[in-house]
Protein backbone atom coordinates (compact mmCIF):
# COMPACT_ATOMS: atom_id res chain seq x y z
CA UNK A 1 0.00 0.00 0.00
CA UNK A 2 3.15 2.21 0.70
CA UNK A 3 3.86 1.67 -3.12
CA UNK A 4 0.78 2.67 -4.21
CA UNK A 5 1.13 5.92 -2.58
CA UNK A 6 4.28 6.34 -3.66
CA UNK A 7 4.64 4.90 -7.16
CA UNK A 8 1.11 4.79 -8.00
CA UNK A 9 -0.50 1.62 -9.48
CA UNK A 10 -3.34 -0.20 -10.68
CA UNK A 11 -6.31 -1.36 -8.70
CA UNK A 12 -8.76 -4.10 -10.44
CA UNK A 13 -12.84 -3.79 -10.52
CA UNK A 14 -12.56 -0.49 -9.28
CA UNK A 15 -13.70 2.41 -11.42
CA UNK A 16 -18.12 2.43 -11.74
CA UNK A 17 -18.01 -0.97 -9.87
CA UNK A 18 -21.46 -2.31 -8.70
CA UNK A 19 -22.55 -5.86 -7.34
CA UNK A 20 -21.81 -7.02 -11.10
CA UNK A 21 -17.91 -5.59 -10.97
CA UNK A 22 -16.17 -3.13 -12.42
CA UNK A 23 -13.41 -1.71 -14.15
CA UNK A 24 -9.57 -1.43 -13.77
CA UNK A 25 -8.17 1.96 -12.34
CA UNK A 26 -4.95 3.17 -12.91
CA UNK A 27 -4.13 5.89 -9.82
CA UNK A 28 -0.68 8.08 -9.45
CA UNK A 29 1.66 8.62 -6.76
CA UNK A 30 0.09 10.33 -3.96
CA UNK A 31 -3.37 9.40 -4.46
CA UNK A 32 -4.40 6.37 -2.78
CA UNK A 33 -2.55 3.99 -0.44
CA UNK A 34 -0.62 4.17 3.04
CA UNK A 35 1.62 7.64 2.93
CA UNK A 36 3.66 6.86 6.18
CA UNK A 37 3.59 5.01 9.73
CA UNK A 38 3.77 7.40 12.69
CA UNK A 39 6.20 5.41 15.07
CA UNK A 40 5.53 6.08 18.69
CA UNK A 41 8.95 8.04 19.30
CA UNK A 42 10.89 6.23 22.38
CA UNK A 43 10.28 8.86 25.42
CA UNK A 44 8.45 9.38 28.88
CA UNK A 45 4.99 10.06 26.94
CA UNK A 46 5.25 7.09 25.34
CA UNK A 47 5.59 4.70 28.80
CA UNK A 48 3.64 1.51 29.47
CA UNK A 49 2.25 2.03 32.75
CA UNK A 50 0.37 -0.40 34.90
CA UNK A 51 -0.59 -1.30 38.46
CA UNK A 52 -1.81 -4.69 39.60
CA UNK A 53 -3.27 -5.58 43.38
CA UNK A 54 -3.61 -9.32 43.87
CA UNK A 55 -5.13 -10.89 47.31
CA UNK A 56 -6.75 -14.48 48.44
CA UNK A 57 -9.85 -14.74 50.50
CA UNK A 58 -9.91 -18.53 51.45
CA UNK A 59 -11.04 -20.59 48.39
CA UNK A 60 -10.93 -17.43 46.14
CA UNK A 61 -8.31 -15.30 44.29
CA UNK A 62 -8.84 -11.97 42.44
CA UNK A 63 -6.80 -9.25 41.23
CA UNK A 64 -7.42 -5.61 39.81
CA UNK A 65 -5.69 -4.22 36.97
CA UNK A 66 -4.92 -0.62 35.30
CA UNK A 67 -2.73 -0.47 32.38
CA UNK A 68 -1.94 2.29 29.97
CA UNK A 69 -0.42 1.16 26.72
CA UNK A 70 0.20 1.71 23.00
CA UNK A 71 -1.70 0.08 21.01
CA UNK A 72 -0.34 -2.99 19.12
CA UNK A 73 -2.29 -2.80 16.34
CA UNK A 74 -2.00 -0.06 14.09
CA UNK A 75 -4.98 2.00 13.08
CA UNK A 76 -5.34 3.58 10.02
CA UNK A 77 -6.53 6.63 9.44
CA UNK A 78 -7.94 8.34 6.73
CA UNK A 79 -8.03 12.38 6.14
CA UNK A 80 -4.66 13.16 4.78
CA UNK A 81 -3.85 15.33 1.86
CA UNK A 82 -3.81 13.59 -1.71
CA UNK A 83 -4.50 14.61 -5.22
CA UNK A 84 -7.58 14.14 -7.36
CA UNK A 85 -7.03 11.74 -9.98
CA UNK A 86 -9.31 13.53 -12.27
CA UNK A 87 -8.28 17.48 -11.76
CA UNK A 88 -5.00 17.37 -10.42
CA UNK A 89 -5.93 19.67 -7.07
CA UNK A 90 -4.44 18.83 -3.78
CA UNK A 91 -7.05 18.62 -0.56
CA UNK A 92 -7.99 16.58 2.32
CA UNK A 93 -10.86 14.47 0.55
CA UNK A 94 -13.61 12.57 2.53
CA UNK A 95 -13.36 8.71 2.80
CA UNK A 96 -10.82 8.24 0.70
CA UNK A 97 -8.86 5.25 0.49
CA UNK A 98 -5.33 7.36 1.95
CA UNK A 99 -4.15 6.49 5.45
CA UNK A 100 -1.41 7.10 7.79
CA UNK A 101 -0.77 4.48 10.13
CA UNK A 102 -1.09 5.44 13.86
CA UNK A 103 -0.75 3.60 17.06
CA UNK A 104 -3.28 4.76 19.50
CA UNK A 105 -2.65 5.05 23.24
CA UNK A 106 -5.24 2.43 25.14
CA UNK A 107 -6.10 2.72 28.49
CA UNK A 108 -7.36 -0.24 29.63
CA UNK A 109 -8.90 -1.76 33.78
CA UNK A 110 -10.01 -5.02 34.77
CA UNK A 111 -9.93 -7.80 36.96
CA UNK A 112 -9.68 -11.24 37.71
CA UNK A 113 -11.68 -13.81 39.78
CA UNK A 114 -10.76 -17.57 40.78
CA UNK A 115 -12.90 -19.88 42.89
CA UNK A 116 -11.98 -23.21 43.66
CA UNK A 117 -14.90 -25.25 45.14
CA UNK A 118 -14.05 -28.12 46.79
CA UNK A 119 -17.36 -29.85 46.83
CA UNK A 120 -17.52 -30.32 43.14
CA UNK A 121 -13.59 -30.02 42.89
CA UNK A 122 -13.77 -27.74 40.23
CA UNK A 123 -11.91 -24.30 39.36
CA UNK A 124 -13.59 -21.06 38.11
CA UNK A 125 -12.79 -18.21 36.31
CA UNK A 126 -13.74 -14.90 35.58
CA UNK A 127 -11.82 -12.01 33.70
CA UNK A 128 -12.70 -9.37 32.50
CA UNK A 129 -11.46 -5.88 30.91
CA UNK A 130 -12.53 -2.45 30.13
CA UNK A 131 -10.88 -0.35 27.65
CA UNK A 132 -10.82 3.37 25.90
CA UNK A 133 -9.14 4.40 23.21
CA UNK A 134 -9.00 1.52 20.70
CA UNK A 135 -9.81 2.56 17.26
CA UNK A 136 -11.56 0.56 14.53
CA UNK A 137 -12.23 0.44 10.76
CA UNK A 138 -15.47 2.39 10.31
CA UNK A 139 -16.85 3.34 6.34
CA UNK A 140 -19.37 5.55 8.09
CA UNK A 141 -16.75 8.32 8.91
CA UNK A 142 -14.71 10.64 6.84
CA UNK A 143 -11.92 9.69 8.11
CA UNK A 144 -12.50 5.89 7.80
CA UNK A 145 -12.02 4.87 11.50
CA UNK A 146 -13.73 5.39 14.64
CA UNK A 147 -12.80 5.55 18.59
CA UNK A 148 -14.86 3.00 21.10
CA UNK A 149 -15.03 1.86 24.78
CA UNK A 150 -14.63 -2.19 24.56
CA UNK A 151 -16.11 -4.51 27.31
CA UNK A 152 -14.25 -7.51 27.07
CA UNK A 153 -14.89 -11.08 29.52
CA UNK A 154 -14.08 -14.77 30.07
CA UNK A 155 -15.88 -16.94 31.98
CA UNK A 156 -13.88 -20.33 32.61
CA UNK A 157 -13.90 -23.64 34.21
CA UNK A 158 -11.45 -26.51 35.20
CA UNK A 159 -12.17 -29.52 36.29
CA UNK A 160 -10.88 -33.37 36.13
CA UNK A 161 -13.35 -36.00 35.32
CA UNK A 162 -13.03 -40.33 35.39
CA UNK A 163 -14.37 -41.69 32.24
CA UNK A 164 -13.54 -45.14 33.40
CA UNK A 165 -14.25 -46.76 29.74
CA UNK A 166 -11.37 -44.71 28.29
CA UNK A 167 -8.73 -44.73 31.00
CA UNK A 168 -9.88 -46.44 34.71
CA UNK A 169 -6.80 -45.06 36.81
CA UNK A 170 -6.52 -41.53 35.10
CA UNK A 171 -8.83 -38.55 35.09
CA UNK A 172 -9.40 -36.22 32.39
CA UNK A 173 -8.75 -32.39 32.30
CA UNK A 174 -11.71 -30.46 31.16
CA UNK A 175 -11.27 -26.88 30.72
CA UNK A 176 -14.14 -24.29 28.98
CA UNK A 177 -14.45 -21.13 28.55
CA UNK A 178 -16.28 -18.56 26.46
CA UNK A 179 -14.64 -15.41 25.81
CA UNK A 180 -17.11 -11.97 25.27
CA UNK A 181 -16.47 -9.04 23.07
CA UNK A 182 -18.71 -5.82 23.27
CA UNK A 183 -17.67 -2.97 21.23
CA UNK A 184 -19.77 0.13 22.65
CA UNK A 185 -19.93 3.02 20.23
CA UNK A 186 -20.36 0.55 17.46
CA UNK A 187 -21.84 1.87 13.88
CA UNK A 188 -23.25 -0.16 10.82
CA UNK A 189 -25.91 1.39 8.30
CA UNK A 190 -27.23 -0.50 5.59
CA UNK A 191 -26.75 1.04 2.22
CA UNK A 192 -27.91 0.62 -1.33
CA UNK A 193 -25.59 -2.66 -1.67
CA UNK A 194 -24.41 -3.19 1.14
CA UNK A 195 -24.17 -2.88 5.39
CA UNK A 196 -21.28 -0.08 5.88
CA UNK A 197 -19.65 1.24 8.91
CA UNK A 198 -17.75 -0.48 11.73
CA UNK A 199 -17.01 -4.16 10.32
CA UNK A 200 -15.56 -6.02 13.38
CA UNK A 201 -19.53 -7.46 14.87
CA UNK A 202 -20.64 -5.23 17.92
CA UNK A 203 -21.39 -8.74 19.98
CA UNK A 204 -19.30 -12.19 19.55
CA UNK A 205 -18.47 -15.00 21.70
CA UNK A 206 -15.92 -17.53 21.04
CA UNK A 207 -16.14 -20.56 23.02
CA UNK A 208 -12.92 -23.08 23.61
CA UNK A 209 -13.17 -26.05 25.21
CA UNK A 210 -10.31 -28.37 26.12
CA UNK A 211 -9.97 -32.64 26.99
CA UNK A 212 -6.70 -33.63 27.73
CA UNK A 213 -5.81 -37.30 29.20
CA UNK A 214 -2.87 -39.28 29.97
CA UNK A 215 -2.22 -42.91 30.09
CA UNK A 216 1.17 -45.17 30.40
CA UNK A 217 2.00 -42.98 33.69
CA UNK A 218 1.47 -39.68 31.81
CA UNK A 219 4.13 -40.22 29.26
CA UNK A 220 1.48 -40.79 26.37
CA UNK A 221 -0.64 -37.59 26.32
CA UNK A 222 -3.86 -37.42 24.10
CA UNK A 223 -5.49 -33.75 23.59
CA UNK A 224 -8.62 -32.05 21.84
CA UNK A 225 -8.56 -27.89 21.42
CA UNK A 226 -11.71 -26.72 20.32
CA UNK A 227 -12.63 -23.19 19.56
CA UNK A 228 -15.98 -21.81 17.49
CA UNK A 229 -16.44 -18.33 16.76
CA UNK A 230 -20.33 -17.45 17.16
CA UNK A 231 -20.94 -14.82 14.98
CA UNK A 232 -18.83 -15.83 12.64
CA UNK A 233 -19.96 -19.44 11.97
CA UNK A 234 -16.33 -20.82 12.08
CA UNK A 235 -14.88 -23.80 13.93
CA UNK A 236 -11.40 -24.74 14.93
CA UNK A 237 -10.60 -28.64 15.85
CA UNK A 238 -6.74 -29.38 16.92
CA UNK A 239 -6.45 -33.18 17.94
CA UNK A 240 -3.02 -34.06 19.27
CA UNK A 241 -0.90 -37.61 21.17
CA UNK A 242 2.13 -36.52 22.50
CA UNK A 243 4.32 -39.69 23.06
CA UNK A 244 7.36 -39.99 25.39
CA UNK A 245 9.24 -42.68 24.49
CA UNK A 246 11.61 -42.69 26.70
CA UNK A 247 13.94 -39.76 28.76
CA UNK A 248 15.35 -38.36 25.51
CA UNK A 249 12.73 -38.87 22.41
CA UNK A 250 9.59 -37.68 22.27
CA UNK A 251 6.74 -37.73 19.54
CA UNK A 252 4.16 -35.65 18.60
CA UNK A 253 1.36 -35.66 16.10
CA UNK A 254 -1.33 -32.65 15.65
CA UNK A 255 -3.75 -31.22 13.34
CA UNK A 256 -5.75 -28.56 13.18
CA UNK A 257 -8.76 -28.54 11.10
CA UNK A 258 -11.30 -25.87 10.68
CA UNK A 259 -15.34 -25.89 9.66
CA UNK A 260 -17.79 -23.31 9.05
CA UNK A 261 -19.32 -20.94 6.73
CA UNK A 262 -15.37 -19.37 6.05
CA UNK A 263 -14.61 -15.93 4.64
CA UNK A 264 -17.32 -13.08 4.67
CA UNK A 265 -17.47 -9.68 2.39
CA UNK A 266 -17.75 -6.39 3.87
CA UNK A 267 -17.86 -2.90 2.66
CA UNK A 268 -14.83 -1.86 1.18
CA UNK A 269 -15.03 1.86 0.22
CA UNK A 270 -15.07 1.24 -3.61
CA UNK A 271 -18.29 3.14 -3.53
CA UNK A 272 -17.33 6.08 -1.01
CA UNK A 273 -17.37 8.73 -3.56
CA UNK A 274 -14.49 10.91 -2.77
CA UNK A 275 -14.14 12.64 -6.31
CA UNK A 276 -18.02 13.65 -6.32
CA UNK A 277 -18.89 13.69 -9.07
CA UNK A 278 -16.25 12.06 -10.66
CA UNK A 279 -16.50 8.52 -8.54
CA UNK A 280 -20.42 8.34 -8.15
CA UNK A 281 -21.26 4.41 -7.71
CA UNK A 282 -23.81 3.63 -10.85
CA UNK A 283 -27.74 2.90 -9.48
CA UNK A 284 -27.22 4.91 -6.79
CA UNK A 285 -29.92 7.79 -6.33
CA UNK A 286 -28.66 11.33 -5.07
CA UNK A 287 -25.21 10.12 -3.78
CA UNK A 288 -23.34 12.13 -1.42
CA UNK A 289 -19.81 12.96 -1.07
CA UNK A 290 -17.79 10.68 0.69
CA UNK A 291 -20.51 9.00 1.28
CA UNK A 292 -20.21 4.82 1.36
CA UNK A 293 -22.75 2.58 -1.45
CA UNK A 294 -21.55 -0.62 1.00
CA UNK A 295 -20.25 -2.65 -2.12
CA UNK A 296 -18.04 -5.38 -0.38
CA UNK A 297 -15.79 -7.61 -1.06
CA UNK A 298 -13.26 -10.39 1.31
CA UNK A 299 -10.45 -7.63 1.67
CA UNK A 300 -9.64 -6.01 3.11
CA UNK A 301 -12.47 -5.36 5.90
CA UNK A 302 -14.58 -8.78 5.15
CA UNK A 303 -11.92 -10.76 7.06
CA UNK A 304 -13.06 -8.52 10.51
CA UNK A 305 -16.56 -10.17 10.04
CA UNK A 306 -14.85 -13.77 9.37
CA UNK A 307 -12.25 -13.64 12.07
CA UNK A 308 -9.17 -15.22 12.57
CA UNK A 309 -10.87 -19.15 12.18
CA UNK A 310 -12.87 -18.16 9.35
CA UNK A 311 -10.33 -16.58 7.57
CA UNK A 312 -8.12 -19.73 7.84
CA UNK A 313 -11.35 -22.04 6.36
CA UNK A 314 -9.06 -23.80 3.87
CA UNK A 315 -5.83 -24.19 5.97
CA UNK A 316 -6.01 -27.25 7.32
CA UNK A 317 -2.62 -28.58 8.81
CA UNK A 318 -1.02 -31.92 9.90
CA UNK A 319 1.90 -31.84 11.78
CA UNK A 320 4.63 -34.42 13.14
CA UNK A 321 7.53 -33.23 15.52
CA UNK A 322 10.31 -35.56 16.74
CA UNK A 323 12.47 -34.48 19.21
CA UNK A 324 15.82 -35.72 21.22
CA UNK A 325 17.77 -34.40 23.75
CA UNK A 326 21.64 -35.45 24.08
Amino acid sequence: MNNLWENGGTVANFAGATPDGGFATDFGPGQIGIREAHMPSWSLSNTQLGLKMEGVYGDLGFSLNALTYRSQLPSLRGGIPAQNAFDGTTDVYPSLIAFDIHFPRVNLVGGSVDYYSQGIDTVFRLETAYTSGEEFANTLRKELYSESDVLRYVVGADKNIFIPALNESQAFLFSGQIFGQHILDHEREQRTYGKAGIPDWEHNWTATLLIQGFYMNGRLSTKIITAHDFRAQATAIAPSVDWLVNDNFKLTLGGNFKVGDGAREFDDCRSCNPWDPFTQTPGVVNHQLGESAGLSSYEPLGRFKSGPIGMAQKEDEVQLTARYSF
